[in-house]
């Protein structure tokens, strides 16, 4: 899926997306996925007729080793993975705009990219207790408040495909408390859980309606591997069946997609036969 992605430069280099304080340097969305869809613009209300354009990283960091101190309006930019001052690895894949040269004054610029998940978070168990509006599961060590807001299901066992919204999380005790149990339409008729009723708790913004890119292959790989893991027949092997029948070959045919058109078709190459041809030979006899 492809949307706009807007960034305004601050060039005291105090803004909300600024790194380390430097005006040329801004984190990008979380939803930024590393591949650009087009040409970067200024919006239309600015004033100026300054062209702007994809660069590469080495380009930038030439021109930034020795004129640092150009201020102007950016005409040229780059992406490049995020990665944080010192030896430490961000916990999750980022990426950040440079610019030159550094802004010196308050501009937005727009270009359209591919969106991704930024990260995929999951966790699960089996019920040690249940009500009408709460689930337990004693196993657990997160402290105090750290589910909520998370959506539990129910995947398996009584109260399968119920769902709820956490209200409460009790970190001691490991207890769930949500307002009532909803059924797979939505509706307050969900049936409640009980001792040993398996369930999933996430966070509500992984479910999106259209996954994006081969983020959908990730996701059915890892509901795959819980399905092997728990070895549940009533869990079934819905998931592990849809991974290899549709999200994988899908995942597959993307991939190839996605390759530079200027590499020609996506193959394994010519091949070429080691071996010893011999022609007839024919003499001549005159």
């Amino acid at each position: 899926m492809r949307r706009n992605l807007q960034v305004t430069f601050d060039a005291t280099g105090g803004g909300v997306n600024n790194i380390d304080s430097d005006a040329a340097r801004y984190l990008l969305d979380a939803s930024y996925c590393g591949q650009t869809a087009g040409k970067i613009h200024y919006i239309a209300a600015s004033a100026h007729n300054t062209r702007i354009e994809w660069r590469d990283e080495a380009f930038i960091n030439e021109r930034r080793e020795t004129t640092t101190s150009q201020t102007g309006y950016p005409q040229f930019v780059a992406i490049v993975p995020y990665q944080m001052t010192g030896p430490a690895l961000a916990a999750s894949r980022r990426w950040e705009m440079i610019l030159f040269p550094t802004p010196h004054t308050t501009e937005t610029v727009f270009f359209p990219h591919l969106m991704q998940f930024d990260r995929f978070q999951m966790e699960g168990g089996t019920a040690t207790g249940a009500s009408t509006t709460s689930i337990t599961d004693s196993s657990r060590t997160e402290p105090d408040d750290f589910f909520n807001t998370w959506v539990v299901r129910i995947i398996s066992g009584t109260g399968k495909l119920s769902s709820a919204t956490v209200t409460d999380y009790t970190g001691s005790t490991g207890a769930f408390t949500v307002a009532d149990w909803l059924d797979q339409e939505g509706a307050p008729a969900g049936t409640d859980p009980v001792t040993g009723s398996l369930y999933l708790v996430e966070p509500a913004t992984n479910m999106l309606q259209t996954p994006f890119v081969l983020d959908e292959a990730v996701r059915e790989a890892c509901l795959a591997k819980a399905e092997m893991e728990a070895e549940d027949a009533e869990l079934g092997t819905r998931h592990i069946t849809y991974f290899n029948d549709v999200a994988l070959p899908g995942a597959w045919d993307l991939d190839g997609n996605s390759a530079p058109r200027l590499l020609g078709p996506w193959s394994n190459g010519p091949r070429r036969a080691y071996r010893r041809v011999r022609e007839n030979i024919t003499y001549n006899t005159l």
